[in-house]
């Protein structure tokens, strides 16, 4: 594989529909170490470094990006720029191999400048597409974008979620659910866009360990994340899965209890989760495959923390589970 050209010729429909059902190309994914890409991949890329401590490799139509993390690499994203096709890939006609398939992609809101975006969220691919001839521009997993309310613009105005923020974080559990039940939307699809609406707002300003905000501590800002959290997920717009990685990300808990409440979330065991050896991508396996892919998430977002562990149980299953990492979907 030599350096990149403008034009590349297309690998086939099955390439773009199996990188859209498994977010992998050839077991490829953006968890993966650059040694490992490597090991699936092949040396024959083209690497750059993006900015300090990035670093991308191109693998022709492929380019698979990291960022430096103490002594390794931490992935980002594995992206499939399709725009250098020789011949076009038609958004409708991967999107009716998808559905043949029984993986049908999920329109959200266009970007404003031109694109349409498509989301399968359980690989968490999204699809960019020209809105004017419909050709696919690029595929990437992670999406940075969402089906549902989090894929939306938002209706009300960032300032208005920052004075509703500064409110709430004044006012004790009582007065929260009181404030709650007169102002929460109540037709069920307002009212999950206003509360992640009112999630976002709140990580805006989650202040630093050992900063304080508005005059409250960090303690106070916590309880607030997290009853955002717990209601983004009551009203469906957080899974489980999510709503326990943004508690780490934001790291609303200690690290013991964030740990456990990554654990505690995982759908399946160690003994019964499906690995790529195990189980294929397909319809009838959904269930299996997602348990496994966020037995995976939550094992990555409690692998952050292991540095910062007490419990040596907590530690040894952590550990256990990051074994795994490879081989799960």
């Amino acid at each position: 594989m030599g350096p990149l050209t403008n034009r590349q010729v297309s690998p086939g429909m099955a390439f773009f529909t199996d990188f859209v059902v498994t977010g992998t190309v050839r077991g490829s994914d953006a968890t993966s170490t650059p040694a490992e890409v490597t090991g699936l991949l092949g040396d024959a890329f083209v690497e750059s470094r993006t900015g300090p401590g990035q670093l991308l490799r191109c693998y022709e139509l492929v380019e698979v990006a990291w960022e430096r993390e103490g002594d390794g690499w931490r992935g980002l994203y594995v992206t499939v720029q399709a725009h250098r096709l020789d011949v076009p890939l038609s958004v409708d006609a991967l999107a009716a191999e998808l559905e043949k398939a029984g993986f049908p992609l999920v329109e959200v809101a266009p970007d404003g400048v031109g694109c349409r975006r498509f989301v399968r969220a359980d690989s968490r691919v999204g699809v960019l597409v020209d809105e004017e001839s419909g050709q696919v521009l690029a595929l990437t997993a992670p999406a940075w974008f969402a089906p549902g309310p989090r894929g939306e613009p938002s209706p009300w105005s960032r300032e208005s979620g920052r004075d509703r923020i500064r409110h709430l974080v004044g006012l004790g559990a009582p007065e929260r659910e009181v404030w709650a039940r007169r102002r929460a939307p109540g037709e069920a699809e307002e009212a999950a866009r206003w509360w992640w609406f009112l999630w976002v707002a709140c990580r805006q300003l989650l202040p630093g360990e050992g900063e304080r905000r508005f005059g409250h501590d960090r303690s106070v800002w916590e309880v607030l994340g997290l009853w955002l959290l717990g209601t983004c997920e009551r009203v469906g717009v957080l899974d489980r899965t999510d709503a326990v990685c943004e508690i780490v990300r934001y790291g609303l808990l200690d690290p013991d209890a964030a740990v456990r409440a990554c654990l505690d979330a995982v759908p399946v065991s160690r003994a019964d989760v499906a690995t790529r050896e195990s189980t294929p991508y397909a319809r009838e396996n959904l269930v299996a495959v997602n348990a496994s892919r966020a037995a995976k998430r939550l094992t990555l977002a409690a692998g952050e923390l292991l540095p910062r562990l007490r419990d040596p149980a907590l530690r040894a299953e952590v550990v256990a589970w990051l074994e795994l990492r490879t081989r799960l979907m």
